[in-house]
């Protein structure tokens, strides 16, 4: 352990708290110092409820106000808003998370490994290989981040973190209220957006909630006059029919009904059911180099359609000792996804051997490629929990965890003119596909022990087991690969394997009071992410689990009695055996995962916020970050990424600034501006590409009047061009771009009884 370096990171730290907390106290000395205090942030992090200041942890939270006044409506808004967060998004409903820099690159393949963040949507995990809920943000009381692994208490693929999406719950009042947004885009089409709720008591202890919104995002990429010309037969393709302005176009619609029982004065009941629909048409990516900003060539239909539903239910006891938690949740999502793949027949060996093989096909084909996928996918999940009262010296959580996933997946490589015998046996048209079904199941145990040593020092023991089990089954391939079923009717299952693991992860905190408005604290965590099947027995027929090991330092502050709060962690993080995506069609035609060396990540996290006077406050989270390889990475004896080589979607820092005013309950505003670092696109050196830094200015103004409220805002003010993901991943180097300069206007309204 470089504890030097570790202590360097939190020395600067200190060094900075000590700058702020001296400009804190000079900045405002008259008697324009604020009377109130800033709001407590309640979280349940550690499956209870805490203020988060007295928790030692590294916790990041958006309130309901800050998503509101932020206009945070989805998963690319709140990982904007998030320091230590970044993401790997092509589109609505295809994003992925990564923490403090402990990235793979992520893999959008539903048979490779599990994600490093777990998301969480109240008491139930909704974590997904590629393809993460993008759950609509309204009606939310809170985001937490909890940065830093969290295997523990939530789990596998809580490895690098965890992000909790908690819902508002049925309150004993009637409670109604909705907004109405229209918003006009630089260079594109406009937008809308509408919500509402009503919260409506049915007795003295029963309430249900109810939650309905419509959003149309307008398009800003046009796709234009384009053409390929494919090298062994000489086959023009052009693309008038798809040619477009502003056809990248999302539309959003769903749900959530919740209801609570007050069964008695020590038993409740809380369901929900909660469903979305997202359908998009066009992509995200521009062509800027070849066609220029906000402009692509495609050559087939782009869409998406993600229809999904999850049911909870949630019974929580007090058993006189103890509070018990019983939980259980059913996701239920199907997804279809078009995408042009044209481009892959360019380079590939398509040509040669299914479109262009006049030996056994005749005369050459058009080798373009329509993709098609189509996913159905069940998760359940369930947990039983206890928790001891807040007693003054032992207090302690103990669980079991139980989940089970299967999905089925079939991803299909179109050629429409393709010659009969050239098309998997059993298919229209069909040069590629993978037709497999994959279950996961894992069960665990867990428990923390929080021992009061003294009046100011707080002893955390954490330990979970956990045994999981992956099975994958079905059919990848060809009429040529991986054996030739060239001439045959059927089309034979090829793929079966299974895994089975199980391990032991643990945790160390200690926690000091140095008084009443400071805490710092150590620890020793650990995270993983579950082994699991590959689809070939040709080599590596499975993958272990990797481990993430974390030792941070931290602090949490509050002065200026209660104005002032400042937070701040610094962390060193190894991550062994890392799961990692490859491709090499000298072994495979399939994308493998194998356990392939070690990576490590150091940084510090800071969040400061300084209510200046009753009207003005201020904050700001910042966070910088080293995570790099520690060993060469080899594939069939060549280099392809070196030791200390930056790791991919990791930038070397991000820091959010907002500066509001809110005048006498009349109106308020707030700017807001995020800078995000410079980051590598790909693990291998070959294929990376350097993303450059960007920021993003953000302003609102909002009138009230009574029971409405009129939203003037801008988004991305500038008009700042963000490379948000340099991608081939449809064999065409494009880049995933942001929605430029956006004004608009919203409409708010409450009624209460």
């Amino acid at each position: 352990m470089d504890i030097f370096k570790l202590e360097a990171i939190n020395k600067a730290i200190l060094r900075a708290s000590k700058m702020v907390f001296a400009g804190s106290s000079i900045l405002f000395t008259s008697n324009t110092i604020a009377d109130e205090q800033l709001e407590e942030v309640v979280v349940t992090a550690q499956k209870r409820v805490q203020n988060a200041q007295d928790i030692a942890m590294n916790i990041t939270t958006l309130v309901d106000e800050s998503l509101s006044e932020l206009n945070i409506k989805d998963f690319a808004d709140y990982v904007l808003q998030l320091p230590s967060v970044s993401s790997l998004q092509r589109r609505p409903g295809m994003g992925q998370l990564f923490m403090r820099g402990i990235s793979d690159g992520g893999n959008a393949n539903q048979s490779g490994q599990q994600p490093s963040v777990a998301i969480y949507v109240d008491e139930a995990p909704v974590t997904a290989i590629g393809d993460n809920l993008d759950v609509h943000i309204y009606d939310i009381e809170r985001i937490e981040v909890l940065n830093g692994p969290q295997g523990t208490l939530f789990g596998a693929s809580a490895q690098a973190g965890n992000l909790r999406i908690i819902t508002k719950k049925p309150g004993s009042e009637f409670d109604a209220g909705g907004s109405f947004s229209v918003s006009s885009t630089h260079t594109g089409s406009t937008s809308d957006l509408f919500e509402a709720f009503i919260n409506i008591p049915l007795s003295d202890n029963a309430a249900v909630r109810i939650v309905g919104f419509s959003d149309n995002d307008g398009g800003y990429i046009d796709a234009v006059a384009d053409s390929i010309t494919y090298p062994v037969s000489g086959i023009t393709r052009t693309n008038e029919k798809y040619v477009k302005n502003d056809f990248n176009e999302a539309m959003t619609s769903g749900y959530r009904a919740a209801l609570r029982i007050d069964l008695n004065d020590s038993w409740s009941l809380d369901a929900n059911v909660m469903g979305q629909e997202t359908e998009t048409k066009g992509i995200w990516d521009h062509d800027p180099d070849r066609l220029g900003d906000y402009k692509v060539g495609r050559f087939f239909e782009d869409s998406q359609d993600d229809d999904w539903t999850k049911f909870a239910a949630t019974i929580s006891g007090d058993i006189g000792f103890a509070d018990i938690t019983f939980t259980t949740s059913v996701l239920e999502r199907d997804f279809q996804v078009f995408n042009d793949y044209s481009h892959y027949s360019v380079n590939g060996y398509v040509e040669s051997y299914y479109t262009c093989y006049t030996y056994y096909f005749g005369d050459c084909v058009d080798p373009s490629i329509q993709y098609e996928n189509y996913t159905v996918q069940d998760i359940e999940t369930t947990e039983l929990r206890i928790a001891s009262k807040d007693n003054a010296k032992l207090n302690w959580i103990l669980g079991t965890f139980y989940s089970e996933s299967d999905t089925g997946f079939n991803s299909q490589w179109h050629i429409p003119p393709i010659h009969p015998d050239a098309k998997v046996p059993t298919t229209k048209d069909l040069y590629y596909q993978t037709d497999q079904r994959r279950s996961d199941e894992e069960t665990a145990y867990f428990g923390e022990l929080y021992y009061q040593a003294t009046d100011r020092l707080l002893i955390t023991l954490g330990q979970r087991k956990f045994e999981n089990e992956t099975k994958l089954k079905g059919f990848s391939g060809t009429v040529w690969w991986p054996s030739s079923i060239y001439g045959s009717s059927t089309r034979p299952d090829n793929v079966n394997s299974n895994f089975k693991g199980d391990d032991t992860i643990s945790k160390l905190n200690l926690s000091y009071d140095i008084n009443d408005d400071t805490l710092v604290y150590v620890t020793h965590s650990e995270g993983y992410r579950p082994g699991g099947a590959n689809r070939t027995l040709q080599i590596g027929a499975f993958y272990e689990a990797d481990f993430l090991e974390n030792r941070e330092i931290g602090f949490k502050h509050t002065s200026s009695d209660g104005r002032f709060r400042f937070n701040g962690a610094s962390y060193q993080m190894d991550w062994d055996d890392i799961q990692l995506s490859w491709f090499d069609p000298s072994i495979s035609l399939l994308t493998l995962v194998d356990n392939v060396g070690k990576a490590s990540s150091d940084g510090f996290d800071i969040d400061a916020t300084y209510l200046m006077t009753d009207q003005w406050k201020a904050s700001i989270g910042y966070a910088v970050n080293d995570a790099t390889l520690k060993e060469d990475y080899y594939l069939r004896g060549v280099v392809r990424a070196t030791d200390g080589q930056d790791l991919p979607f990791a930038p070397d820092k991000k820091y959010t600034f907002n500066l509001s005013y809110d005048y006498s309950d009349n109106s308020y505003g707030q700017i807001n501006y995020v800078k995000t670092g410079g980051m590598w696109s790909d693990l291998m050196a070959d294929t990376r590409q350097r993303q450059a830094p960007y920021g993003i200015l953000n302003a609102s103004w909002t009138l009230i009047r009574d029971d409405l409220s009129i939203q003037f805002f801008g988004e991305n003010l500038t008009n700042k061009v963000a490379e948000l993901y340099k991608n081939i991943q449809d064999v065409q180097p494009l880049v995933t771009v942001n929605r430029p300069r956006t004004i608009g206007i919203k409409f708010s309204w409450k009624l209460k009884k």
